[in-house]
């Protein structure tokens, strides 16, 4: 049984051997025996662990996303009220309606003076306008004293519990000195010193009237809490006992640009400390860029839910249908577990039947793509693996990094021993430092740059390799002309050999980003463009050295003229480039193109994870194209197509490096992706075949 064993792991890691090309023959006895190169030895053993470590963290990180599967459906209890106003109709009635269509929550939020007024539970006026209303004020007997002041606001209130609760939060925010009773109105009015427009903004804490008419529909309650400028400790203090009197609440979504605390760090973490003890989930908003909430959520990671939502201004725009695919897309491609729906504002019809209909297709689709609505799940659990196992990862990127550079220079045996004990020691020192997180950040980067060019270079025989073509130029061609299968095999070798190299990168990367912050986007993975652009422009010099048997020959070029085809090309390089760039990433001043969004769509619709476009459509046919054309012996415009199949293992990588997408999803979206490249790819490559074949034989027969 040990023997077998030992023999599996020994053809394993000559097998792996072979793919990295870091091998030689030997002749030992009566056969040839594949042995690695003794000074690759070290190198391909680390790769070995560390992907035998990727594969423990991604499996365990695989296990606790399939348990993350859970929805929270989410509306503001303002913008119900201003769309019941709007349509007149009853409120408790739309309530209803829309906890039946699906929606599990509602965000309540802290009272404004403007809210206030609208719900009749105060009057409310500036200086100015009581100056508006004076004569009509002063025939009213208490207010025969009142003397309205510049910069002064009243409040009379209607309800002795709303003074109190409003009256203690002005004085936190602005001062004790700046409000007072007026005295002819105790326990009803206030006056209150500040502009309009500071007044307005100011969060007065949460109607327990509001929380009440929630609960009793069977709604569970998310506050969202308001920051104000000179917030302090006692302050955070008094915000969270008052979510006490809201009894259990599903979580805290923070209002505004600011979350509770921000500036201070100090008040940040406090308010961090908070969550933890109270046990609260609170919500990440994304693309909203809230300022310190950064902070609070690596303070409190294990808490920490995702949020997506539409804004107004789009919400007028967008259609039910792309509204809809965008809410799934964010659940099942970002970890979003949170959907804070606004409604429609405009219809041609029924707006609160359209508003049901729109939410009730929500709810279907995210059942039917395999997730549960309710509270939202959460990461409680923090996900982050032991730092002999991030050490390990480490060798592994180390060691491809040093196979690259092998591949390029000629490095003696203690340079590369020098260079791996280097990077073992800055990797120990980084963690010594606790600097853990720079550190898994560098390294998934050196990653994304180096596996992709290692899996172009380490080919390369199948791209400027001759071995194949028995007629030396490309137009002497023999009567027995290259095999088509012949042809089609060594380039799915060489197509397979380039995946597996670049799925190797592909799994180190995610396994070092696999902890809770990155997954949740709190921390994310630096550099996406540079990933893009980087090996593109290695390869090209790699191989233009290779070429040109290590010369730059810059010189020589130089003097050649340059000529219209020339200048072609790098104009179209140069669109390319733009193009390519502009549209890595998740924003792009390049618009979407209609036809390329119903290309998306469908493959969302048909495969799940839709493949990207440029791997599938550009890059593996690119890579397989130049592989027939190194088979066929044809020069021209060999390196520009190489550097145009680059894309297509470096988008593979790239993806991966979006670790908030599940690991088992980016799976599938590779194996999408290959596998439709390759056919398309191989499409082309046979087409390309018989042209070529049935130009050659004209040339021939022009010959003859």
């Amino acid at each position: 049984m040990t023997q077998t064993i030992l023999s599996f792991v020994f053809t394993s890691y000559y097998k792996y051997a072979k793919i990295f090309s870091v091998y030689q023959i030997s002749n030992e006895g009566k056969g040839n025996i594949i042995v690695p190169k003794k000074s690759y030895l070290i190198l391909i053993f680390f790769i070995i662990t560390a992907l035998a470590v990727a594969g423990i963290i991604t499996y365990n990180r695989s296990k606790l996303e399939s348990n993350f599967k859970q929805v929270e459906l989410v509306m503001s209890l303002n913008e119900l009220k201003e769309l019941s106003y709007q349509e007149g109709y009853d409120e408790i009635e739309l309530l209803a309606k829309i906890k039946n269509s699906g929606i599990n929550s509602i965000a309540v939020h802290e009272d404004t003076l403007e809210s206030l007024a609208l719900s009749g539970k105060i009057l409310y006026f500036s200086d100015k306008e009581l100056n508006k209303l004076n004569f009509f004020i002063k025939s009213i007997d208490p207010f025969r004293k009142l003397q309205p002041s510049p910069g002064e606001a009243y409040i009379i209130f209607n309800d002795k519990n709303d003074y109190l609760r409003i009256k203690e939060n002005l004085q936190r925010q602005l001062g004790e000195d700046l409000i007072r009773d007026l005295g002819f109105l105790p326990y009803t009015g206030l006056k209150v010193k500040g502009s309009e427009e500071k007044l307005a903004d100011l969060g007065l804490g949460f109607s327990e009237e509001d929380i009440e008419l929630v609960r009793n529909l069977g709604f569970q309650v998310i506050l969202r809490f308001k920051n104000f400028p000179q917030v302090n400790k006692e302050d955070i203090e008094f915000k969270f006992k008052e979510s006490d009197r809201a009894g259990k609440i599903s979580g805290i979504i923070f209002e505004g640009e600011t979350v509770l605390g921000y500036p201070s760090k100090e008040n940040l973490t406090y308010t961090a400390e908070l969550l933890k003890t109270k046990g609260y989930p609170f919500g990440i908003i994304e693309f909203a860029g809230q300022e310190g909430i950064e902070t609070i959520a690596h303070q409190a990671s294990e808490l920490a839910v995702r949020v997506h939502s539409i804004t107004k201004e789009e919400m007028e725009i967008i259609s039910k249908q792309k509204a809809t695919e965008r809410w799934i897309r964010a659940a099942k491609e970002r970890k979003v577990r949170i959907f804070y729906i606004k409604p429609f504002m405009k219809s041609n019809s029924n707006l609160i039947e359209d508003n049901v209909s729109y939410i009730r297709t929500i709810t279907e689709e995210l059942k039917a793509n395999g997730f549960n609505t309710g509270r939202a799940s959460i990461l409680s659990v923090p996900y982050q693996a032991p730092k002999i196992f991030i050490l390990l990862l480490i060798l592994g990127v180390i060691s491809g990094g040093l196979i690259l550079l092998k591949n390029v220079f000629n490095l003696k045996k203690y340079q590369e021993y020098s260079l791996l004990l280097l990077g073992i020691l800055f990797s120990l020192l980084l963690l010594f430092l606790n600097r853990e997180i720079f550190l898994i950040k560098l390294m998934a980067l050196l990653t994304a740059l180096i596996f992709p060019t290692l899996a172009i270079i380490n080919n390369q025989k199948y791209f400027l390799g001759n071995n194949n073509s028995k007629f030396k130029d490309a137009q002497d061609i023999p009567e027995n002309y290259p095999s088509f299968i012949l042809m089609i095999k060594q380039i799915l070798i060489g197509f397979f050999r380039i995946i597996l190299i670049t799925l190797s990168g592909a799994m180190l990367i995610a396994a070092l980003l696999s902890n809770n912050k990155f997954m949740l986007g709190i921390e994310q993975f630096n550099g996406i463009k540079i990933s893009y652009l980087v090996p593109l422009f290695l390869v090209l010099i790699i191989m233009w050295l290779k070429v040109n048997k290590g010369k730059l020959m810059i010189l020589e070029n130089i003097k050649k003229p340059i000529l219209i085809e020339h200048v072609i090309i790098m104009m179209f390089f140069a669109v390319f480039l733009v193009i390519y760039i502009s549209r890595s990433g998740n924003f792009s001043f390049l618009p979407v193109l209609d036809i390329e969004e119903k290309i998306r769509i469908f493959l969302e619709k048909t495969l799940i994870a839709r493949p990207r476009n440029k791997e599938f459509l550009i890059g593996y046919p690119a890579l397989l194209l130049v592989m027939s054309m190194n088979y066929l012996k044809i020069k021209e415009f060999k390196i520009p197509i190489i550097i145009i199949g680059t894309i297509g293992p470096v988008t593979l990588i790239n993806t991966f490096c979006h670790i908030h997408t599940p690991f088992l999803f980016s799976m599938l979206r590779t194996f999408n992706g290959v596998w439709l490249g390759l056919a398309l790819g191989l499409i082309a490559v046979t087409i390309f075949y018989y042209l070529v074949k049935i130009f050659r034989k004209r040339i021939n027969y022009e010959k003859v």
